[in-house]
Formats: C-alpha cells, structure tokens, sequence
C-alpha cells in the first residue's frame, strides 16, 4: 500500500521474488531490463550497512528502483516514478504488493 507522496513508494521482497518483480516493472515500462546485472548488483548491496544498488528502467516510463539486501534474502525496494500517470503508479503499487513479503 502507498504511503509515500505521490511517486515513490518502498516495501519488502523476498529475494526470490525480485528478479519476478523487476521484469513485471520493466514490462510496464515497454523496456529491457538486465536481470543478469541486477541480481548481481543487488547481492552486493547490504540494508544493514545502507549500502543500496540503483537501476533507471527507462523506456515508455522511467522508473528508478534502488534495492538493499538483508542476511536472511530479502531485499528492501524502493521505487521512484518520474511523471507517470497515476494508473501506472497504481499498477507499480499494486505489482509492489504483489512480489512483496506477506
């Protein structure tokens, strides 16, 4: 659920979910997204250290996803949307509440 201002919003997502949860983003956004290089960028990051990996998906949307890993696999997103309609922040919303930890 939504509960940053207007185009930004973050959550929890267990680490198997993630690369699930990017691809459904950058689909959204008509635009290849290298899970390759995501997966790896986010194994380096750490949530406990602050230490966060970014990727822009741009294409029809521009969407900035920054991602921080924990010890036990799950990974705490935030997503930024630049000047998207509000249905398709609804749907990034909606897909965060979907792949996120129940």
């Amino acid at each position: 659920m939504r509960t940053e201002p207007r185009g930004t919003m973050h959550g929890w997502i267990p680490g198997s979910n993630l690369l699930p949860f990017v691809g459904a983003i950058a689909g959204m956004a008509r635009s290849e997204a290298d899970l390759t290089a995501i997966a790896a960028g986010v194994d380096s990051s750490d949530a406990d250290s602050e230490d966060w990996f970014g990727v822009v998906i741009e294409g029809d949307s521009r969407v900035e996803l920054y991602f921080a890993r924990t010890p036990d696999g799950d990974v705490l997103v935030d997503v930024e949307l630049d000047g998207l309609e509000e249905s398709v922040e609804l749907r990034c919303c909606q897909l965060l509440d979907i792949y996120g930890v129940q």
